[in-house]
């Protein structure tokens, strides 16, 4: 392979592409708050190739719906828009042969900001004929014209494996909505891809919460994994001779959880990663009919990620690494998939290169270069020609020169745990820099990567340093270190917060009397128990889509709908009515001082308005009127571009007012 890789423009999409997104040209010396707050114009991971390599697909999200751009690769041109309706969105989508496209449809319920899968597929041609509605609740859809019907069913249906076989089946897994308030099992089936027919006789998956599947090379689930009601995990093992499940890992038994990724290349043993006390999660090699493991991958000081498959899906290549910044460990460097990464990775210094799709070959290949100053560019890749073509850039606009650089941070809080996380530091700032101290939500397995991340670099483009900790109770660094965070609202994990801003101050990098906390979801919690816990440190706070009582979250939202969920609430709260309060930021009103800005959703059935509606009122009683951004048709977060442009504006003139770089000392 030449040491050099050619880049050649794709004139004709680019100009495609450039008509779809309308994109603007914004001045590179202040980009718009919208620039970084709209959507991106490829949905991430959604550039897929189809089995041969002679299409490809993108998603393009638009402002009310989005639309699936099917293009031929060898003329360079598009040759399907499928679009949906308003208010519909292209979830998943699959090549289920070289020239059949069978995709998801998902709608916002006012439940959250993105919207959420109803269960339904449906088919179309590469080059956007043949429509069909194939599976759910409606029996009829609305998308272009002469859609054929099917049978109305009241439940939802999951690819799991996407490629078709000869009759033109693929495997799905059914969700039947007749229950009483508990996840149905799934029933396996085959669906054709034309017609819509099911043959159920796949038989039930074992699991209510599955996770991850695991098909062999006769299209059969051979391997489950996931976790009971009382969240402890579970591996099955489907014997291929008797049809039976056998549970051959489980975690009150042996007090780790297995989760199968892929099969090795002799199809017989598999790929897993182990999470177990007093380690970060580590990959094996595992072998379901014997027991025998083999440990492929031990991470240095953060757990594996997702595991990279070959082109042909048989095996994989590559382990993800979150080591320092990020990378792959690859499993086989001599396959023609590691070794092409390699090659780009020597191309694109300091820049990850993930190839996310392949030809069924492996001649095509998807692959995306970004990092944390780059929002990332879509490029071609073809083996025989050796040729690398520039594709499509994620946000345009927003120069890795003139984006903001994120650093790993490292500290100790205040009872010795090391607590890791990511500065932000705006770009020509020689003084000591107004901070935002950004919790992410969750907050239980959620985690903070050295990524593009478009909030913090708004943040940073005015002036703001953005300082990320991943608290215990986060993910990505082991069990351990996430069940440190249970029943720790308000109590350590927000002390990591706190220490970890002290521990940024004493580094003599920031201004300490201009520290804000902000964050959405559990993050607008810890925000405002931030201030209240902290007066003297935080100087105002944001409080987005944020939880304020405690008490209420059993009796309201999403969560406690299923067994597991109120286990999962006895599992992080005590169960006493003094310990939820002295957590609850509705009762620490009188404690605040520091100017607050709140925005929520009306319609938000994860954090229902009623905390929001309580806190204001509690700041209001106590003298301390916050802010107030309410979109009563908004969920959790608001999806709107004009309303979160909007939610933007109002944080950005927050922070300027109160800690802005402007702001006189």
């Amino acid at each position: 392979m030449k040491k050099y890789l050619e880049l050649k423009m794709l004139a004709t999409s680019l100009l495609l592409i450039a008509f779809v997104f309308n994109s603007n040209t914004v001045a590179a010396e202040m980009l718009s708050i919208e620039t970084y707050t709209k959507p991106d114009a490829v949905e991430a991971g959604s550039f897929q190739f189809s089995p041969t390599g002679a299409y490809f697909a993108i998603i393009v999200p638009r402002d009310d719906r989005s639309s699936l751009i099917v293009f031929d690769r060898q003329a360079n041109k598009p040759v399907a828009n499928i679009t949906l309706e308003k208010g519909q969105y292209i979830g998943q989508y699959h090549w289920v042969n070289e020239k059949r496209i069978v995709l998801s449809i998902n709608e916002r319920d006012g439940g959250l900001s993105t919207p959420t899968p109803t269960g339904e597929l449906f088919g179309v041609d590469a080059d956007g004929g043949n429509k069909h509605y194939l599976f759910g609740y409606r029996g009829a859809m609305d998308v272009g014209t002469n859609i054929k019907r099917a049978v109305a069913t009241r439940a939802s249906a999951y690819v799991l494996e996407p490629l078709a076989d000869a009759n033109n089946t693929v495997l799905v897994a059914i969700h039947s909505w007749e229950t009483t308030g508990e996840t149905t099992y799934a029933d396996m089936a085959r669906l054709n891809v034309y017609s819509g027919a099911l043959i159920k006789n796949g038989g039930r998956i074992p699991l209510r919460y599955f996770n991850n599947v695991l098909v062999d090379q006769t299209k059969k689930v051979r391997l489950v994994s996931g976790v009971t009601t009382d969240r402890y995990s579970q591996l099955l093992y489907r014997n291929p001779e008797t049809s039976e499940w056998v549970n051959i890992n489980d975690e009150h038994k042996t007090n780790r959880a297995i989760e199968p990724l892929a099969y090795t290349k002799n199809g017989l043993e598999f790929y897993a990663r182990v999470a177990e006390p007093g380690k970060l999660d580590y990959l094996i090699q595992f072998n379901p009919v014997t027991l025998a493991e083999k440990k492929i991958y031990s991470p240095v000081s953060a757990s594996i990620g997702g595991l990279f498959r070959t082109a042909d899906r048989k095996t994989a290549y590559a382990i993800e690494s979150y080591d320092g910044r990020g990378g792959y460990v690859f499993l086989d460097k001599a396959l023609p998939e590691a070794m092409l990464i390699k090659t780009l990775m020597s191309q694109f210094p300091g820049d990850l290169v993930i190839a996310n799709s392949f030809s069924m070959d492996g001649r095509f290949a998807s692959v995306f270069v970004t990092s944390d100053v780059n929002p990332g560019e879509y490029y071609i890749y073809d083996r025989d020609a050796n040729k690398l073509s520039l594709s499509i850039g994620v946000r345009s606009a927003i120069k890795p020169d003139n984006a903001a650089l994120v650093e790993p941070i490292e500290f100790k809080a205040r009872d010795g745990l090391t607590i890791h996380g990511w500065l932000t530091r705006p770009n020509g700032v020689t003084s000591k820099m107004p901070l935002v101290v950004l919790p992410h939500g969750g907050p239980y397995g959620e985690v903070d990567r050295w990524t593009f991340n478009p909030e913090t670099q708004l943040l940073a483009s005015r002036g703001y340093a953005v300082l990320q900790i991943n608290y215990r109770g986060s993910g990505g660094y082991g069990a351990d270190f996430m069940n440190a965070g249970m029943r720790e609202w308000g109590g350590k994990m927000q002390s990591d917060l706190t220490d970890g801003t002290r521990w940024l101050i004493s580094q003599n990098q920031v201004d300490p009397d201009r520290v804000c906390i902000y964050g959405i979801s559990y993050g607008g919690y810890a925000a405002l128990m931030g201030v209240a816990t902290e007066p003297d440190l935080f100087k105002c706070a944001i409080g987005y889509a944020g939880v304020y009582e405690l008490a209420a979250m059993s009796g309201q939202g999403s969560i406690d709908n299923t067994a597991y969920g109120k286990q999962y609430l006895e599992d992080i709260f005590e169960n006493n009515d003094a310990w939820l309060q002295a957590r609850s930021p509705t009762r620490l009103a009188s404690r605040i001082k520091a100017p607050v800005l709140l925005i929520h959703g009306g319609e938000d059935k994860r954090v229902p308005a009623a905390h929001a509606k309580a806190m204001q009122k509690a700041l209001t009683a106590a003298g301390n009127p916050p802010k107030w951004v309410f979109e009563s048709t908004e969920g959790h977060g608001f999806f709107d571009p004009k309303k979160r442009l909007n939610a933007y504006q109002n944080i950005i003139d927050f922070l300027d007012k109160n800690i802005g770089p402007r702001k006189q000392q």
